[in-house]
């Protein structure tokens, strides 16, 4: 991060970059109610991205004010974060129905590595052995706290790896070109071009596949009225701190971060849905909080690749 930042405006990113990881911890919860109901995965993603992207429409006079993206290449940066977003959610989708939620839940955090070796293959950064290690220190966690291990035997794994890998290359775009593009697109439209591109991407899988849409009987009207919370947490409020932070705190450090969405979802799922928690996901967590905590650390000692944008 560069010297001249504020403090207060680093740990302002920070904030806000830990508030999107909350969301999509407790997101989890969401959707397993909301497949409860009944309801498919692209229902979830289509009833979220077409609430966040009414919403920023709200602020559509701020688009283009006082910045904008004037060459081919903004444009397509900026199109490429929102068809990342469709590959994240469409990649897990497809991991979790090929093989066990483990190997999505754990693979996922690869984007990790990817996001500090291009940031450090950039120069925007020196290779840290500490940062590595703190990375390191998140995986582990992941695997304990997914339970890795106990599904090495199952069906499925290696399709399920395969798709679990498209989804952490997809997230590891987000990370990467976020704070990019942050010098010619406002907070509102950036967020509303994510959010935009993902309700295009659900309509275009559903004209695909309608076999998707899933019939809600009695339950549609509640999954109707539940749709309002699903796209405030699971879209709006998430998005708009992740645009947000991310240009702040840059993507290498804002990934290590978000990955606070795990132990979020541990202990939100033990919590509300009564979902075991043992030993071995105790420890996973420790180690995730950990390596955020230690590469913060580092990271103070050692600037990244954030800017000293001031939000508009």
């Amino acid at each position: 991060m560069e010297g001249t930042q504020p403090q207060a405006q680093r740990w302002r990113g920070i904030g806000l970059v830990l508030t999107s990881g909350s969301c999509w911890g407790f997101h989890g919860i969401l959707i397993k109610y909301a497949f409860g109901l009944g309801a498919s995965f692209i229902q979830v993603f289509l009833v979220e991205v077409l609430f966040a992207t009414v919403f920023f429409l709200f602020f559509a006079k701020r688009f283009f004010d006082p910045v904008r993206p004037r060459t081919m290449g903004e444009w397509l940066q900026l199109s490429a974060i929102g068809g990342a977003t469709i590959g994240v959610g469409s990649f897990l989708f497809l991991s979790f129905s090929l093989g066990p939620v483990a190997i999505a839940a754990t693979l996922m955090f690869l984007y990790l590595p990817v996001v500090y070796g291009v940031s450090v293959a950039m120069g925007h950064q020196s290779f840290s052995l500490t940062k590595l290690s703190a990375i390191a220190l998140i995986l582990l966690g992941a695997v304990f706290t997914t339970e890795l291990l106990s599904t090495f035997r199952e069906p499925g794994i290696l399709a399920a790896a395969g798709a679990a890998v498209g989804a952490a290359a997809s997230y590891a775009m987000v990370f990467i070109l976020t704070p990019r593009v942050a010098g010619y697109t406002t907070l509102y439209f950036r967020s509303f071009t994510v959010s935009g591109i993902g309700l295009l991407g659900c309509l275009v899988i559903l004209a695909i596949n309608p076999g998707l849409w899933f019939e809600l009987g009695d339950n549609g009207m509640k999954f109707a009225l539940f749709a309002i919370l699903l796209g405030v947490i699971g879209q709006t409020l998430p998005v708009v701190t992740l645009m947000k932070g991310l240009p702040i705190t840059g993507g290498s450090l804002g990934g290590v971060l978000a990955s606070v969405e795990l132990p979020i979802a541990v202990f939100s799922s033990a919590l509300l849905l009564g979902e075991s928690l043992n030993l071995l996901k105790v420890v996973g967590v420790v180690l995730v909080l950990g390596g955020i905590i230690a590469y913060n650390f580092a990271d103070r000692l050692h600037p990244s690749d954030g800017n000293s944008l001031v939000e508009i």
